[in-house]
């Protein structure tokens, strides 16, 4: 995997832009702490953007618009970052980032988002697209106006896109599953699903359905309730199941309603029960420090940040030779010792 600025300048202590003055000789850097960031960038392997030259010899500027559902989702800040970092790094080039934020998972109101950012004269749409048929057509339809489309974080099949960039949800998927048989070879297992709107977070119910039923045959599924990543309603949800199924000794969240999810839990004392769920954002490491998580597994945000615009530069100016059409970022399983000693 590529290393970014971000990997850099934590390594060498610094700012992300120290570290980008000092990789493109911008100047402003005291020398001695150039030649360190310089030490440390070609020891941890670091390459510059070969194509980034390339785009500045052509004289031709790199439009994006980035249309995430983020509003109220803090998991897409860290994804932001990455991409405004990569864009910080190749401002010399012409690559500029139009960012436009939604709250929820509504087609209608992505496609009206869609619209208004085309209607921008943009170069490249990059966007995490809902699992439905209009969208998938609306893709289509602007492949084929000229403008590139790009996914992230959660793909659409069967579509014109360039390139998704993310992870493989089948298999983190697999490793919940597989977290899951180790804490309880025996479980009963509550899945709670975020939003159906999302192919990625369908993709996990598979992976982890398909593996317990050839691996783990003595975890059995009491239910898979859906709390539209809502943390009132995962409660609602999660407390009448627990309520109506002793059972119940593990839940899987696949999205968000964590935090309800763990509330109604916790008002069950006299039963053990485990939570298996995704990423490392606040109100995540706040429950491990409690202890109501026992494991998660995490998707690199800002590395799918970053990565995209990188993307999204190769196939702008048709760098054959490092055009994807997708770059998987690793599933990074964490427990508590992951954050606190």
């Amino acid at each position: 995997m590529a290393v970014t600025i971000k990997e850099i300048a934590e390594y060498a202590n610094v700012s992300r832009g120290t570290v980008d003055r000092a990789l493109h000789g911008r100047g402003g850097v005291k020398p001695e702490v150039e030649r360190r960031i310089l030490a440390i960038a070609e020891n941890m392997g670091y390459k510059p953007n070969s194509v980034a030259k390339a785009l500045s010899n052509l004289k031709k500027k790199m439009t994006i618009g980035l249309l995430l559902p983020s509003v109220k989702n803090p998991f897409f800040a860290d994804l932001i970052q990455g991409a405004m970092d990569a864009q910080k790094a190749l401002t010399d080039y012409g690559v500029e980032i139009r960012l436009t934020e939604m709250r929820g998972y509504d087609p209608e109101e992505q496609l009206k988002k869609i619209d208004e950012i085309i209607s921008q004269k943009i170069d490249i749409l990059a966007l995490t697209p809902f699992d439905d048929e209009r969208i998938a057509k609306k893709i289509d339809e602007i492949a084929v106006s000229g403008i590139k489309v790009f996914t992230i974080n959660s793909d659409i099949y069967g579509t014109k896109r360039c390139c998704y960039i993310g992870t493989d949800f089948i298999n983190s998927g697999k490793l919940a599953a597989g977290l899951i048989g180790l804490i309880n070879r025996k479980a009963k297992v509550l899945i709670v699903n975020g939003s159906p709107q999302l192919l990625s977070q369908s993709q996990r119910v598979k992976g982890f359905l398909d593996t317990i039923k050839g691996r783990y045959k003595r975890v059995n599924v009491a239910d898979v309730v859906v709390c539209h990543e809502n943390d009132y309603r995962a409660y609602d949800l999660v407390r009448e199941r627990l309520k109506e199924d002793s059972g119940i000794d593990m839940v899987y969240i696949v999205g968000e309603g964590i935090c309800g999810t763990c509330q109604a839990i916790s008002e069950f004392e006299d039963r053990r029960i485990d939570v298996v769920c995704y990423d490392d954002v606040a109100h995540t490491k706040e429950l491990f420090y409690e202890g109501k998580i026992s494991a998660t597994i995490c998707q690199q945000p800002y590395q799918q940040g970053y990565h995209a615009v990188q993307q999204c530069l190769n196939w702008f100016i048709e760098a054959s030779d490092q055009m994807k059409e997708k770059v998987l970022l690793e599933n990074v399983i964490k427990i508590r010792e992951s954050f606190f000693e």
